[in-house]
């Protein structure tokens, strides 16, 4: 990807899933990272594995995202690490699945927080940083899930379309800095986590497949190449957009006929 080699990257959530596979393919493309999760083990060791296999700075870090101390802290402390913060990439989340009627105060805090707050004091932390430097770029992950939506799951449904928004507006905002602000909305991708889904009955991919064209999985290396484009200057015309990355998913509307196949 064009101008991607020695930038610095901040990106949440990396310790695994599409997070994971984002900081690998940015270290594939000589991007340094500081690679920030609440499981901070995890994510110094898949730090150490990276700089070693792709010859990259890279970091890890333990933040809990729902700190605006702790996050403070991290751009803080990768600003001093690196000397400045190029990329952010903010891909941390959770859902809780239930009624919009019967969702706790405390789960809705617990989504919001995360999801939502998370990323918008992420954004314009990291911000502050990249005003200094004149140019910056920042991806958020929210979902296809930002322009369909699924009955009980509310709370992520409602994060992610803000997702999308939050993109739209601070793309405006910030554009005068030199700073791009993009969201990519993923569809299904095999990741741990959606495996577990499919697993435990809350995710029938039998029928989920009725409406996604392609009848497949997303890749995470699908995911993380969109993201990489993103970050990079091929991407330099798109700003406050919402990418949806979800094999078609979000444009079929019902299942087709069995004569269709």
């Amino acid at each position: 990807m064009k101008n991607l080699r020695g930038k610095y990257a901040v990106i949440t959530g990396a310790a695994k899933g599409i997070g994971l596979g984002i900081a690998e393919r940015f270290a594939q493309e000589g991007v340094n990272l500081l690679m920030a999760d609440i499981l901070g083990d995890e994510a110094k060791r898949e730090a150490s594995r990276l700089s070693a296999e792709y010859g990259i700075k890279a970091e890890g870090y333990q933040v809990d995202l729902t700190s605006n101390d702790e996050i403070e802290s991290m751009m803080s402390f990768a600003f001093d690490t690196f000397g400045r913060i190029d990329i952010l990439v903010c891909n941390a989340g959770i859902t809780i699945h239930n009624w919009a009627t019967d969702y706790s105060i405390e789960e809705i805090d617990k989504v919001f927080d995360l999801d939502l707050r998370g990323y918008y004091l992420c954004a314009r932390t990291a911000a502050r940083y990249m005003k200094k430097k004149g140019k910056g770029n920042i991806v958020m992950i929210s979902s296809a899930n930002s322009v369909i939506y699924h009955s009980k799951r509310s709370l992520y449904n409602v994060s992610k379309a803000a997702t999308a928004g939050m993109a739209g507006t601070l793309g405006v905002e910030l554009a005068r800095f030199g700073i791009r602000v993009n969201s990519v909305g993923p569809g299904y991708v095999a990741t741990d986590l959606v495996r577990q889904g499919v697993e435990n009955g809350t995710i029938k991919m039998d029928r989920n497949f009725q409406v996604i064209p392609e009848k497949r999985f997303i890749e995470v290396e699908e995911i993380a190449s969109v993201v990489a484009f993103l970050a990079s200057d091929e991407s330099s015309a798109i700003n406050g957009q919402n990418i949806i990355a979800d094999l078609g998913w979000s444009k079929n509307a019902l299942p087709e006929d069995t004569d269709m196949e």
